[in-house]
């Protein structure tokens, strides 16, 4: 059994240093074109960074252990070596932008992870002993130089990634167009490679929820006037709250921590980017029932603010309505009502409205695993519950499905959108380094 690498380990993202996998020093390993060339000598420079020969041939040792077949003439060899050397000159050069950052990288920020890959690797033995005697047959040395040299490859990587995470927030990374031929051909290429299609839906749905009835919002309204009228007195927003809302931010005091516009319902923000701090705010009504916002900070865009909920309490009566009333929704739907009248009307805009590109079945909800089974394109559900935390009862839903598809293979047309990413981003990427190569003194010697 053999190891993987440390820098593996440290899932190198450009290359993996290789005298993983190799039983023998990597001189010994050399390949016929390379038996030549005298061992260390600098092969490139990135800035003031030497890159040795040793650093481009254990690289290529590495992907020959993960099944490199290397030319069998010497230019082509020599041209593989380029290629790998080329790929440690980019890790050199984003290193180098990340320290032009001040991008640090801690040991701790990387350990849980080479903590777990570590783990991973003594898996794969028996016993402590044979793990240990792996490590000296691979030439890591001791388990502890091994975290080392795993922890030095996890930096170097985090350090890349960093680096072009603060290439793209400062607008520094090149431009790049895809054409539809460079899609066409990329699918191509991946084809064969990509996993099957799982079966897929797409749908809209109404999802009503349960009702209060008259009478229940009734009492709450009389409770939340009673709040507010003992706040106007001087009571305590915070203590009223933690005594009465009837939500999560109790606990805190009704405290709704900093929002900006586009978070809360609209009857709520409206209140809420109009009041003055430390003023209460009349009763406002949603959705989830009644309100008394207090705003206690300003800045620009947001504000923070307190809240005290009263909800209408609901029942099995109640229950039974919303039950009725899904039935109404699903017989004007069949019967041709605009969905959107629907949506405006019963729809709980807690849940979401449609997904029409479709999920695969197996990640949906089981409620809707089983409702869309066996439902045509076009058709509808028969009404189904859903689970309702707030109140503890149910909802209702029904959906009309708009897509299905079986398993099968991706199409162009399903994946294109994804290739045209990767490229985009990969051709971003390349043309970044190349301006990154033209600001760093870069020397090639291969």
């Amino acid at each position: 059994m053999r190891l993987l690498s440390p820098r593996a380990l440290g899932r190198a993202v450009l290359l993996a240093v290789g005298t993983a996998l190799v039983a023998a020093p990597a001189a010994a390993q050399q390949v016929p074109a390379f038996r030549g060339i005298e061992v260390d000598r600098v092969a490139g420079v990135v800035g003031s960074t030497p890159i040795l020969f040793s650093e481009v041939l254990e690289a290529i040792n590495f992907a020959r252990a993960q099944g490199l077949q290397l030319p069998p003439d010497s230019l082509g060899q020599i041209r593989v070596a380029r290629e790998f050397l080329n790929r440690i000159i980019d890790r050199e050069v984003l290193i180098a932008v990340a320290k032009d950052y001040k991008i640090e990288i801690a040991e701790s920020d990387v350990a849980q992870q080479v903590e777990r890959d570590l783990d991973r690797a003594r898996s794969q033995f028996r016993t402590d002993a044979e793990f240990r005697a792996a490590l000296q047959r691979d030439g890591f040395g001791t388990p502890e130089e091994y975290r080392k040299k795993a922890v030095e490859a996890a930096i170097r990587d985090e350090s890349q990634r960093r680096a072009i995470d603060s290439l793209k927030a400062k607008g520094r990374m090149a431009p790049a167009n895809v054409t539809e031929r460079e899609v066409s051909e990329a699918f191509e290429r991946l084809r064969t490679e990509l996993p099957p299609r799982p079966a897929t839906v797409g749908f809209r749905q109404v999802v009503v929820k349960i009702r209060p009835r008259a009478e229940s919002i009734a009492r709450a309204r009389a409770l939340i006037d009673s709040i507010r009228l003992e706040l106007e007195k001087g009571a305590s927003f915070e203590d009223a709250a933690k005594r009465f809302s009837m939500d999560g931010t109790a606990e805190k005091g009704g405290d709704l921590d900093w929002n900006r516009r586009g978070v809360m319902v609209p009857e709520f923000e409206r209140m809420m980017f109009a009041l003055i701090p430390g003023r209460i705010s009349p009763i406002v009504e949603t959705q989830y029932g009644f309100h008394i916002i207090r705003v206690d900070r300003v800045r620009a865009g947001e504000v923070r603010a307190r809240h005290i909920l009263i909800k209408p309490a609901v029942d099995s009566q109640d229950l039974a309505s919303s039950r009725a009333l899904a039935d109404t929704v699903l017989a004007l739907w069949k019967q041709g009502t605009p969905y959107d009248t629907l949506l405006a009307k019963y729809h709980d805009y807690d849940e979401e409205r449609s997904i029409p590109e479709g999920l695969a079945r197996d990640s949906l909800p089981a409620e809707y695993r089983v409702a869309l089974k066996d439902i045509p394109v076009q058709g509808f559900t028969p009404i189904f519950a859903l689970p309702d935390r707030g109140s503890g009862f149910n909802k209702w839903a029904i959906a009309q499905v708009l897509v299905s598809k079986p398993e099968g293979r991706f199409t162009l047309e399903e994946y294109q959108e994804n290739i045209r990413k990767q490229l985009r981003e990969e051709k971003s990427i390349r043309r970044t380094l190349d301006n990154l190569r033209r600001e760093i003194y870069v020397s090639l010697r291969i």
